[in-house]
C-alpha cells in the first residue's frame, strides 16, 4: 500500500504547494481521497493517470478539499475513465448535480467530438455516514466521524493481502476516538493546521499575515477544528502507530520545528510532508 500526498496546503494557497488530495494505492488501484486545488496537475506530476481514478472519497466539503472535482471529472473522462464511484458526506450529490448543470453543453460538445457517454453519464455517488464501510477484493475501508466545523470523516484503509493499515484523519480537533480508530496502524496521516512558522520566500507574493504565529484568540478558535504538532503526536502515541505523517499546513511551515515538537511526545517515525511525499507500508 502506497500513500501519496499530492498537496499539503490548507485553504491559503502558495505557488509551491497544492490543496488537499491524497492517493492511496492498493494492489495497483488508486483511491483518491479529496480533490483540492490543483489535484489534476499533481496527479500528472506524480505520474498517476487521471483516467485511472475510478474511486473518489471525500472527507468533507470545504473548498480546499473539493475545489478540483469538476476538473477531475471531465479530464479523467476524456483520459479514458469508464466509471467513477464517489463516496462522501452530505453535499456530495450536489457536486455531481452541479457538474451536469454547469457543464451540460461542454459535456455534450465533447460527446459530439467522439467521447463516449460512459465515464461521465454513469457517475455514481454513495452517502457516507457513521459506520459506513467499503469492501473490495483488495481493500477494506472504514470511516469515522471526526470533530471539525462541518460533517467530516476520517478513513482507514486495510490491505487484505498484507494486513497493512493506513489511517487518514482529515481536518479534526483532538478527541479520544481517533486514537482508537488508528490503533496499531502502520501509518497515520494527520492534518495539522496550527504549526510553527518558518522562512518566507525571498521572491514572489507573500501572505504577510501568515508570516507570524497565530495570535492567541484565533489559535484558540482553530483548536476546536484542528490539531497542533504536539496533539498529533499524542494521538499517534496513544494509537501506537509506526509512522505519523503531518499535512494541511499554513503557508510557511517550519518542518524541522514541527518534527521536533512531535518527537517530544511520540517516538515513532515522523514526517512533516511536502507535496508529492509518499509513504509505503
Amino acid at each position: 500500500m502506497k500513500t501519496t500526498l499530492l498537496g499539503t496546503a490548507n485553504p491559503i494557497p502558495t505557488l509551491d504547494r497544492a490543496g488537499n488530495a491524497i492517493v492511496v494505492e492498493v494492489a495497483g488501484e488508486p483511491y483518491l481521497v479529496d480533490c483540492g486545488p490543483r489535484t489534476v496537475y499533481e496527479l500528472l506530476r506524480n505520474e498517476i493517470d487521471p483516467g485511472d481514478v475510478e474511486n473518489l472519497l471525500f472527507t468533507h466539503h470545504h473548498m480546499d478539499h473539493n475545489l478540483s472535482f469538476f476538473h477531475l471529472a471531465i479530464v479523467g473522462w476524456t483520459a479514458g475513465r469508464e466509471s467513477l464511484e464517489i463516496y462522501g458526506p452530505t453535499g456530495t450529490d450536489d457536486l455531481v448535480d452541479g457538474l451536469y448543470s454547469l457543464w451540460e453543453e461542454d459535456i455534450a460538445y465533447r460527446q459530439e467530438a467522439g467521447y463516449p457517454a460512459e465515464g461521465i453519464e454513469n457517475i455514481a455517488t454513495t452517502r457516507v455516514s457513521e459506520g459506513f464501510e467499503l469492501e473490495t477484493d483488495e481493500v477494506h475501508i472504514e470511516t469515522l466521524p471526526v470533530q471539525h466545523s462541518i460533517e467530516t470523516y476520517g478513513y482507514k484503509f486495510t490491505e487484505k493481502s498484507t494486513g497493512a493499515t493506513t489511517v487518514l484523519s482529515s481536518d479534526t480537533a483532538k478527541f479520544d476516538g481517533l486514537s482508537d480508530f488508528a490503533a496499531g496502524a502502520n501509518a497515520l496521516v494527520m492534518t495539522c493546521g496550527i504549526v510553527p512558522v518558518g522562512e518566507t520566500p525571498e521572491e514572489g507574493f507573500v501572505w504577510e499575515r501568515y508570516t507570524e504565529p497565530y495570535e492567541e484568540e484565533r489559535r484558540s478558535v482553530l483548536l476546536n477544528y484542528h490539531v497542533t504538532p504536539t496533539q498529533a503526536g499524542e494521538i499517534a502515541a496513544d494509537a501506537g502507530v509506526d509512522t505519523l505523517v503531518l499535512t494541511h499546513f499554513t503557508p510557511y511551515p517550519d518542518r524541522d520545528a514541527i518534527e521536533a515538537e512531535v518527537a517530544e511526545v511520540f517516538d515513532g517515525e515522523v514526517v512533516a510532508a511536502r507535496d508529492g511525499c509518499t509513504v509505503s507500508v
